[in-house]
């Protein structure tokens, strides 16, 4: 349950903060003033993904913070347990922060989190629906996700899914041998050339960047040479040799320390540079030795790394590619090579995993079959409630094609099972089913999703369900009984719920008002609780326009009493 909501810089609000309670929380206010920047920050608090347009003109950071509830049994605590961001008590506190600079931040209950843990823990927080949720009612691939939660069928879809990734694997994989005998000697013969060719060419790791050394000191040999040799006279050959000039400032020193003992650690350090200098000076005579700087071994060098680039453009930018691309070779050659065999073990393998999906699917589909014949029942009670007494629903259950054909994956088969569902209603008994898309109305479409998420929602108590524009194309009779049932349901959950329509808002067991004011000249969007008599004015507001007379006033204060007098769903405490 949502407790508390606080925005900041996002959209047109500058600051607000609102707390919620349990049972029906109505949000009213003029068109455009911002009841559904509200629901936006919610759907972002519960994982939605951001943009940078919704930071608010002028400002360098949005930030949304809520607090829910949620009971002690749940399992969105074991879900904060897992990551590490349990609190003390039964509340989660969210924070989301949506900078200018792209770099936007996510906490929960004040520690770092991902939005892909952010996005599983507001779906066990709360739900919301809104004009989208009405527009998935056409799409035929909700119907079948609408069906499976009316049924819990979780676990068997997870079982489903796991079985056909199974399938889709061996599948591609036989798809990829099929070839004919030429074509299959044909391949041989290729990877077995590249196999051959990467490994005669016996390349080592940081062979290229030895090559590339010793190529650039072998083009400078001459240089080279002439320095080393410079080195060598310098420190040691010369007659003013730097090794000649210490061992006379060595007899100086041994003098001097027979004066003043201070002079040891002088002539001590002069021995260790003496040394050092004196192993420099053999390394430089060495070098020069020991480098082979023929023309020959330059031209060696470079048709070595001609080869390597060669290699590299074929199979790769690097040693890993190439031989990366060596072991696929050798891993196609067995593979083809015993290609009857594998084969035959591929197929059998098929043939085991097709039965083991079927078998699932099967037990998916007799599940489906059943929950569609008490999805048919359940909803009248819910039509019934929402003034559609007369409007029928029936639940249509296609199983598709299950023909196989060398290892391929039947057209019917897919990750979610073999069967398609598809929701038809009738307005009036008698008429013939139709789909959703060619008979309802926009006011029927809104009501009949309420009808389906009340049945088909989570089972699980105390949520959060969102309703925006609910009563899109509704009114009068209609609209009394939608907010007659939107009561019933937040007995169970808490409800919020934007609407225009005063029928609805007589529903309301906390009623909030947004407003747009201009503050220093910038327009802001502000919201307030009402007490009785703002109720009853915004109520009236709803029903008479900008002209409120005493006579709405009476209108309204009538519609709030008399749902007062409906029966009230009990609010847990």
């Amino acid at each position: 349950m949502l407790l508390f909501l606080k925005i900041r810089d996002f959209a047109l609000i500058r600051e607000l903060e609102i707390e919620f309670d349990r049972g029906l929380n109505l949000l009213t206010g003029e068109t455009g003033s911002g009841k559904s920047i509200i629901v936006d920050a919610l759907g972002l608090l519960l994982g939605s993904r951001s943009s940078q347009d919704m930071i608010r003109s002028n400002c360098d950071l949005a930030v949304l913070e809520g607090i829910f509830e949620f009971d002690q049994d749940s399992s969105l605590r074991d879900l904060l347990e897992k990551a590490g961001l349990a609190g003390d008590d039964n509340e989660v506190l969210i924070r989301r922060e949506i900078a200018a600079s792209g770099r936007n931040r996510i906490f929960i209950n004040n520690g770092a989190c991902s939005l892909a843990l952010l996005k599983p823990l507001g779906e066990m927080l709360a739900d919301i629906h809104g004009q989208h949720d009405q527009r998935s009612l056409l799409e035929l691939a909700a119907h079948r996700e609408w069906l499976d939660r009316f049924g819990g069928n979780g676990a068997l879809r997870t079982e489903v899914r796991t079985s056909y990734r199974k399938l889709r694997n061996i599948s591609e994989q036989i798809e990829s041998m099929h070839m004919d005998e030429q074509e299959r000697l044909r391949r041989m013969e290729i990877l077995q050339f590249q196999l051959d060719e990467i490994r005669s060419a016996g390349l080592r790791c940081e062979e290229k960047i030895e090559l590339e050394n010793e190529q650039n000191i072998l083009r400078n040999r001459e240089r080279i040479f002439a320095l080393a040799t410079e080195a060598y006279a310098i420190l040691y050959e010369s007659d003013t040799a730097l090794l000649t000039q210490a061992t006379r400032v060595e007899k100086i020193l041994q003098e001097l320390e027979t004066y003043d003992s201070r002079w040891i650690e002088h002539k001590e350090a002069l021995r260790d540079s003496f040394f050092k200098w004196e192993d420099l000076a053999y390394a430089a005579r060495d070098y020069v030795g020991s480098v082979d700087f023929t023309p020959e071994r330059l031209g060696r060098v470079q048709q070595r790394l001609f080869d390597i680039d060669r290699l590299e453009k074929k199979y790769g930018p690097s040693f890993q590619d190439i031989q990366s691309h060596a072991d696929k070779c050798e891993k196609e050659l067995a593979m083809l090579s015993s290609y009857a065999d594998t084969s035959k073990t591929l197929s059998e393998q098929f043939s085991h995993k097709a039965s083991e999906y079927r078998a699932r699917a099967g037990a998916l589909s007799e599940k489906r079959a059943k929950d569609a014949a008490r999805l048919e029942d359940e909803i009248k009670g819910e039509f019934a409630a929402l003034a559609m007494e007369r409007m029928e629903l029936t639940v249509k259950l296609v199983s598709g094609s299950d023909l196989q054909e060398d290892g391929k994956l039947p057209s019917g088969y897919g990750p979610e099972g073999v069967d398609h569902v598809e929701f038809l209603v009738a307005p009036n008994k008698g008429e013939e089913m139709r789909p959703l898309a060619r008979i309802a109305s926009g006011g029927e479409l809104s009501r009949i999703m309420l009808a389906i998420k009340s049945l088909c929602g989570s089972a699980d108590k105390g949520r959060t369900l969102v309703f925006d524009e609910v009563d899109a194309g509704i009114g009068g009779r209609v609209a009394e009984a939608v907010g007659r049932r939107l009561q019933v349901i937040s007995g169970d959950n808490q409800v919020l719920c934007v609407t225009h329509l005063p029928q609805i808002a007589a529903f309301a067991r906390q009623h909030y008002c947004v407003r747009k004011e201009v503050v220093a000249g910038r327009t802001e969007t502000m919201i307030n609780q009402l007490d009785s008599a703002q109720r009853i004015h915004e109520v009236a507001r709803m029903l008479g326009g900008a002209t409120i007379t005493e006579t709405t006033r009476k209108h309204a204060r009538e519609m709030i009493e008399q749902a007062a007098r409906k029966s009230r769903p009990t609010i847990p405490r």
